[in-house]
């Protein structure tokens, strides 16, 4: 059985994928700026299938959910990493760009108004 139908049997509710809030999720893209922290890559422009969350600290190894343990990587560095820890992984300066990320506060309540399209001064907006 695949890792896809063992997530689906453990938790039948929730689809794959779904393990984190859509605003949780953007949060943690925009506190990381759009880039994979391991390799620094420009994601802003990537196709949304390229652009991923990584568990610094597995779920099975004792990891969560939580802000501090999640960061913004590339689909080619989440792939290559595999179970490495993430010190061991993270190449030349990667280490620092990390801790220093991880200790930024998310902005929950702008990723919420974006996705709301509630963003930005609408009054203001207008006279554009």
């Amino acid at each position: 059985m695949g890792i896809t139908a063992q997530k689906r049997l453990r938790s039948p509710h929730q689809p794959t994928g779904q393990w984190i809030t859509s605003a949780k999720r953007l949060a943690i893209y925009l506190r990381d700026e759009f880039r994979c922290l391991y390799c620094g890559t420009n994601l802003k422009v990537a196709a949304p299938r390229d652009i991923t969350l990584d568990h610094l600290l597995p779920r099975s190894a004792g990891g969560n959910n939580e802000a501090r343990n999640l960061i913004t990587a590339c689909r080619s560095c989440n792939s290559s990493r595999q179970d490495k820890p993430w010190v061991d992984f993270a190449p030349g300066g990667a280490t620092d760009r990390i801790l220093s990320r991880i200790a930024q506060p998310l902005n929950l309540t702008l990723a919420k108004a974006l996705i709301a399209g509630t963003a930005g001064d609408a009054e203001l907006e207008a006279t554009r």
